[in-house]
This record gives structure tokens, C-alpha cells and sequence, in this order.
């Protein structure tokens, strides 16, 4: 019974991937307001009706898309919080893997930028709570950095750390797989400007 439970379970886990995959694609070429689900259950290849084993709501695909893209950032805060390391060691981490990341969940990432407001205001507030652990590890490791005199002591944390972010989620808008500049051409770039700009 349990291999038999398994067996249906990893072929469900694995359409709602591609449902999700399929959503993020479409959302980010067409916009949330203009698809129909009848279009992502045509594009997966299933009827229309069958899409709701998976979702109770359009908006939970949605949902389910910006949340693969936070997911996958928050991540890394809970891989470089494990991680020895001064305060610009870890920011030079997160900054390089924040790029690596967001161009694994590219698609998922331009629909969180442009389609958060179409959210609930009850999952709109989970992903700011999401959003806030991020920024709180920034701020937390700026602040480090300043008691151990290796950040300058003039840097306001929270606007150095709003700033960071705000630099590294820009990929949204820009950032193209077959474009000039790798991901990790890109993060090292990013990384030199921010440890510049904090650094004593």
C-alpha cells in the first residue's frame, strides 16, 4: 500500500509542476487580467475541468507561481544563515546567490513584480512577510558589519538594505538568459558595487 501510495502521488506532484511552469510562462508573456485558465489547461495538455485537481482558483495559480520565486529566495537566507562568515562575506553571498537564483525562477519573478497587487490582500500579506525575513537578514548583517567596524558606521541599515534589494530584484525588469551578462556575471557585478559602497 505505501508504494502504491507513492506511485500516485509523484506523477500529481509532477503535473502541478508543469501546470505551475506553464502559469508563469503565460502570465509573464500575456498578464494575469488576460489569461483564462482555459488557455493553461489547453497549453498543459488537459481539459479545463481536470486543472481544478490542482487548484481550487486562478488565483492560486498565481499565488502558487510568486511563491515558487520567494520560496526559492528565502532559501538562501536559511542557507547563508548556517554559513560562518563576516557580516560583507554574507552580503557578497546573498547578493551573488540572489542572482543565481532569480535566474532559475526568472518567469516566476517577473510575475511577482507585476502581478502582486491582482493577490488577496490575506496572500499578499504572506508574501510581504516573506519579503520582510529578507530584508531583515540584510539590515541584520549591515548592522553586524558596523559593530565589528568593517561596515562604515554612517550607513543607514535600513535604507543601505531597501536599496540592495531593490537593486537585485531590477533583474525583473531587465535581465534576459541569452543577454550580454551571465547571472553570475551579474551578481559579481552587483557584489562590487555593494561591498564598495559599504566596506570602511
Amino acid at each position: 500500500m505505501p508504494d502504491g501510495d507513492v506511485a500516485i502521488s509523484k506523477p500529481s506532484k509532477r503535473r502541478r509542476k508543469e501546470v505551475m511552469d506553464v502559469a508563469a510562462r503565460i502570465f509573464s508573456e500575456k498578464g494575469y487580467e488576460a489569461t483564462s485558465i482555459q488557455e493553461i489547461a489547453e497549453e498543459v495538455g488537459i481539459l479545463k475541468g481536470s486543472l481544478y485537481y490542482y487548484i481550487d482558483t486562478k488565483e492560486d495559480l498565481l499565488f502558487g507561481v510568486i511563491e515558487e520565486a520567494y520560496d526559492a529566495a528565502l532559501g538562501v537566507i536559511q542557507e547563508l544563515e548556517q554559513r560562518d562568515g563576516s557580516a560583507l562575506d554574507l552580503i557578497d553571498a546573498l547578493v551573488r546567490r540572489h542572482a543565481e537564483v532569480f535566474a532559475g525562477t526568472r518567469l516566476q519573478s517577473s510575475v511577482f513584480f507585476r502581478e502582486f497587487r491582482a493577490l488577496s490582500e490575506k496572500r499578499q500579506k504572506t508574501i510581504r512577510e516573506a519579503a520582510d525575513v529578507y530584508n531583515r537578514f540584510v539590515v541584520s548583517q549591515i548592522r553586524r558589519g558596523q559593530r565589528s567596524g568593517e561596515i562604515r558606521s554612517e550607513i543607514n541599515a535600513r535604507l543601505a538594505a531597501i536599496g540592495i534589494i531593490g537593486m537585485m530584484n531590477s533583474m525583473a525588469f531587465w535581465y534576459r538568459p541569452d543577454g550580454p551578462a551571465t547571472a553570475a556575471q551579474i551578481g559579481a557585478e552587483f557584489s562590487r558595487l555593494v561591498i564598495g559602497g559599504l566596506q570602511v
